[in-house]
């Protein structure tokens, strides 16, 4: 019986509306590339590839509103099957399906080698996102070769 509520929780979730985004706004490019700019994520030698001409973006709040009613945090890592670009890929979409909000950027890090997301606000720095753990993390290029989120080499598709 467990199994079957874990599962209705999970992905009975698709079909319930997700939290209302009141404070939704559109942008533009220029608006983006400021923001990623602003940040530092521009300066270290990552790349940006625009997707959209028109952007819609949320508060800060709202969005960790959505990141606790969402549940790509919950599917199963599997090595080369659904692994970080798969995690990173499912979030950036369902954040664009679901609540409307397309300032989630999907950052394949070479310098690291790991693929995670990047989100702009309308009243806050944009941030980096790691949807494997639902948490914010740091750029951390000067820390130790082990470390993934280095955005020294990459792109920030957005």
């Amino acid at each position: 019986m467990g199994k079957l509520t874990e599962a209705l929780e999970r992905f009975g979730r698709d079909y319930i509306d997700p939290p209302m985004m009141t404070t939704k706004e559109e942008k533009d490019n220029i608006w983006v590339y400021n923001q990623l700019h602003q940040a530092g994520f521009l300066n270290t030698g990552m790349k940006k590839l625009n997707l959209d001409s028109k952007y819609w973006a949320c508060s800060k709040k709202e969005f960790e509103d959505w990141i606790e009613w969402d549940w790509t945090n919950g599917k199963r890592y599997i090595s080369e099957q659904y692994d970080c670009d798969n995690f990173a890929f499912s979030f950036k979409a369902r954040c664009d399906r679901k609540i409307g909000i397309n300032t989630v950027a999907l950052v394949i890090d070479y310098g690291g080698g790991h693929a995670y997301n990047l989100v702009c606000f309308t009243d806050a720095p944009a941030e980096l996102y790691e949807p494997q753990g639902d948490r914010w993390v740091k750029p951390n290029a000067s820390k130790s070769k082990t470390e993934v989120y280095k955005m020294t080499d990459g792109y920030i598709i957005i």
